[in-house]
């Protein structure tokens, strides 16, 4: 497939020539420009477990690219952003192996529902700027079961952390198809997949949610 590289953008701040002086082209649509590659090498070289640099690289908001189109094929339109029909709220959290996972809040959508949640954690290693992500496991009363991951955001929350070096994520996941309607109680179980290679691994969080 030819891609037009005439409308190089950078995948991290979204600039374009002439704006971005140079850029460093990746594969596909991919590029980054002198300027976020110099932030990265800063991140990298940062001795703090997770400098400012890192905390505004890791919350900027995603730069979206158009994906190649093949000759002669039309670009279908995006479709709006969807409402939640409910939400509710669930502020549930609990504290073990030196991190707290908050459950915050359940959307329910025409085809799905959002679980929202912040997990405080110790910091990676230096340099590390990896977003981790937590897998769920959903089982309702009537044994039916949903399991997902969608990821999150590291943010700036000192007021939410005892330790000013603890990492605070913001993430949500989505579980499709919908509830029914004979949905009463929800168990809730929770894993960090990099806690399987602690020695002992780490067992998952477990909530109870009456709706």
């Amino acid at each position: 497939m030819n891609i037009d590289r005439s409308q190089a953008r950078c995948s991290f701040c979204g600039k374009r020539p002439p704006e971005a002086k140079r850029m460093v082209a990746g594969p596909g649509a991919a590029y980054i420009c002198e300027s976020c590659l110099q932030l990265c090498n800063d991140i990298l070289t940062d001795p703090t477990p997770f400098s400012a640099k890192a905390l505004e690289l890791a919350a900027r908001p995603p730069v979206v690219i158009a994906a190649p189109q093949e000759p002669g094929r039309q670009a279908t339109p995006e479709s709006p952003a969807t409402v939640p029909l409910r939400s509710i709220t669930i502020e549930l959290e609990q504290k073990q192996y030196s991190m707290t996972l908050m459950l915050q809040q359940l959307q329910l959508f025409q085809q799905h529902f959002e679980l929202h949640y912040i997990w405080i954690r110790p910091p990676f290693q230096t340099g590390f700027a990896f977003v981790p992500r937590i897998i769920f496991l959903i089982e309702d009363n009537t044994g039916v079961q949903w399991a997902g991951d969608r990821g999150g955001l590291l943010l700036a929350r000192p007021e939410l952390a005892s330790d000013p070096y603890q990492a605070v994520y913001q993430g949500n996941a989505r579980f499709s198809p919908p509830l029914s309607a004979a949905t009463r109680v929800l168990t809730i179980r929770a894993a960090d997949p990099l806690g399987q290679f602690e020695d002992p691994s780490l067992q998952p969080w477990q909530f109870e949610v009456t709706l």
